[in-house]
């Protein structure tokens, strides 16, 4: 197969198939092991540490080294690692407050936020079907609590004659605002993780790498001032918790964490933007359903049109990307140099190579 030739159909499907399947395991475990225990930074710690030492074991069956620790990268990626460990943070808080079903919806506003955030960077106004995708977030994110007159459920009587409002808050206030805090550590870590890039001369490893490493070592604070080391310990010996349970949750989400990872770069390698569109409703389908029947989440009128919004805005916004990503053709190339008067040039049909390739 040539170098510019598409991937095979199986090939995409594999990437894809895997890519959704540790997503999904990542949450509900998490998920599952959160319901359990009230140590969640100390879980994020033994996350991060299993992907660490598996990076660490990388070499014993992939080309790749890990990265030496110098004061100078340190200092580079200690931003993005910062904003990192904060968002995990209020992502697994928000997690343990909201049910897996509604996880999704709770964390909504990543896309606004993050178009909203690279408009003030580069100084350039979203387009048209930009706002309106980032719009449709908007609406399902607000639509359980939120009402919008003629769009809305609108109150209801019960058998008694008493006006009841259908309208209702779908998860804690606290689970939401984490959900925004989240959404916010996401924008703002879609910015700075462009630039680490750059000082890892584009190697993504070398970057995850350096993220889990010291966001590991940015929690050890958190975890002693929060007092979770005495409840561990009663744990492990066996005075309350299900230590078992958080072990092996703890080991299970560590190793996905770092297939995650390894998903990430085959998806950006092998997929196209629609393919990762479709992939992404079709896993928020799929962890709707499995929060349904594994943690009895309960699936109402509003959680599924808040849900269905989101999912149409999000794949609006990557259907849009993608048709303006598109290479034109040499046809519409010459079409324009004769509407322009430009004199015809040769066209190049070499694509650019992928920038930021690992070549170890």
């Amino acid at each position: 197969m040539a170098p510019n030739d598409p991937p095979p159909a199986w090939k995409v499907a594999g990437v894809v198939g895997f890519y959704m399947a540790v997503a999904l395991v990542m949450v509900m475990t998490n998920k599952w092991v959160l319901s359990t225990s009230s140590l969640p930074l100390t879980f994020l710690l033994l996350q991060l540490s299993t992907s660490v030492l598996l990076l660490h074991l990388l070499p014993l069956c992939y080309n790749y080294v890990p990265p030496r620790w110098t004061r100078p990268t340190i200092l580079a990626v200690l931003p993005v690692s910062i904003v990192n460990v904060v968002g995990l943070m209020f992502n697994i808080y928000c997690l343990k407050l909201v049910d897996a079903s509604y996880f999704q919806v709770a964390r909504g506003l990543t896309l606004p936020m993050t178009v909203v955030l690279q408009a003030l960077m580069n100084g350039m106004r979203p387009s048209g079907w930009t706002i309106g995708a980032c719009g449709l977030v908007m609406w399902g994110f607000t639509y359980s609590f939120l009402p919008i007159p003629g769009l809305s459920p609108t109150p209801t009587v019960d058998i008694y004659g008493v006006m009841e409002d259908t309208r209702r808050m779908e998860a804690p206030m606290a689970g939401m605002m984490l959900g925004v805090a989240s959404a916010a550590m996401v924008a703002v870590h879609a910015i700075l993780v462009k630039q680490a890039l750059k000082k890892v001369e584009g190697h993504t490893l070398d970057l995850a790498y350096w993220q889990n490493a010291l966001s590991a070592l940015v929690l050890i604070p958190g975890i002693i001032f929060s007092g979770e080391i005495g409840d561990f310990i009663d744990m492990v010996i066996g005075k309350e918790g299900d230590g078992r349970a958080f072990i092996i949750g703890s080991g299970v989400t560590g190793v996905v964490g770092f297939l995650i990872c390894l998903a990430g770069l085959l998806s950006i390698k092998v997929t196209s933007p629609v393919t990762h569109m479709f992939s992404s409703a079709m896993r928020s389908v799929l962890q709707t359903m499995l929060g349904v029947y594994l943690f009895g989440d309960i699936l109402n009128a509003s959680r599924i049109m808040s849900i269905v919004l989101i999912i149409i805005g999000s794949c609006l916004y990557t259907w849009n990307q993608s048709r303006g990503s598109l290479p034109k053709s040499p046809v519409q190339e010459d079409r324009k140099r004769l509407l322009t008067g430009q004199e015809k040039t040769s066209y190049n049909y070499a694509a650019d190579p992928e920038k930021g390739e690992r070549k170890d």
